[in-house]
């Protein structure tokens, strides 16, 4: 009996939220945004607004499930429809373009929140800089640094969803931006997709074939993905892009251990004592090579 008033208080915020949802919705698509300032901003605030509440109401819920009793369970999936019901009308505009403002003063106040947003992101200030990556885009909704600072900062907050929908509009709007794709890649290997990560690795080397990371990335997809040849081709793109790489010459000799070349092993071994002469695992290398 004393759940039935919290219960039926839930039900009536989703329906309110869903109402306002919907209505904003609508104002976005109707109104010439070029036109009215105002209601440009009015409209965008609301978005971000709306945007920072659902996640709330999403954590809200997940703990509110934990709590309910099996008989409950039917109530839990008419929330879960709701706020995914939500989801899409924000979705639908969160992302509005063709917002231009071509004033000058504009145009270096964004290009200065995107250096401050970069030094706040770098500091470790994750909310304070996801605040000044959205007041860029406001500002200047066609700048994909802006978008992809803004992803960037919801990859270091795990918040993969928003760090997806982020830099899949980048990708949409910007084919040709590699970096995007090799993001998105990262956020998948991170949520499980293995094989999609690959792809959007991929998708990337194919636009830019010289960006060492990105041959990593794949490498280390192929080492999980237990295609060690492959791995290894991988790593000796990456070598031939950066020679004297500590990093990449660490991991192309675990690489060339694991598939037992011990010609290549020994190479990668001595290219690791002559470009990082204090090595502090020097022996312990000659031994694993000394094993094959």
């Amino acid at each position: 009996m004393f759940t039935i008033i919290p219960l039926a208080i839930i039900i009536l915020s989703i329906g309110a939220l869903l109402i306002v949802a919907a209505k904003h919705a609508k104002k976005a698509a109707s109104l010439d945004v070029a036109q009215l300032p105002e209601e440009r901003e009015a409209i965008l605030k609301s978005s971000i607004l709306e945007n920072k509440l659902l996640r709330k109401i999403d954590n809200v819920f997940k703990v509110a499930n934990k709590a309910v009793n099996p008989s409950q369970r039917f109530l839990n999936r008419f929330f879960g429809k709701g706020i995914e019901k939500i989801k899409k009308i924000e979705r639908s505009y969160r992302f509005q373009t063709g917002l231009p403002d071509s004033d000058k003063k504009s145009e270096i106040k964004s290009k200065d929140l995107l250096k401050e947003a970069q030094e706040v992101l770098n500091s470790g200030d994750l909310q304070k800089a996801e605040s000044q990556y959205l007041s860029a885009i406001k500002i200047d909704p066609e700048s994909i640094d802006a978008y992809k600072g803004l992803g960037n900062v919801y990859i270091k907050t795990q918040e993969w969803d928003q760090a997806r929908e982020t830099f899949e509009h980048v990708t949409k709007h910007w084919p040709q931006d590699g970096e995007s794709f090799a993001s998105l890649a990262v956020i998948e290997e991170e949520t499980g997709d293995l094989e999609k990560a690959k792809d959007h690795f991929l998708h990337a080397l194919s636009i830019n074939s010289e960006v060492a990371q990105y041959h990593i990335g794949l490498s280390d997809l192929y080492t999980r993905l237990n295609d060690k040849e492959k791995a290894l081709s991988s790593l000796q793109k990456a070598q031939a892009l950066e020679p004297n790489n500590p990093r990449i010459l660490d991991q192309l000799f675990n690489v060339s251990i694991l598939v037992s070349n011990k010609p290549l092993a020994q190479e990668v071994l001595e290219k690791i004592k002559k470009s990082n002469p204090d090595h502090g695992k020097i022996k312990e290398l000659e031994k694993r090579v000394k094993s094959i």
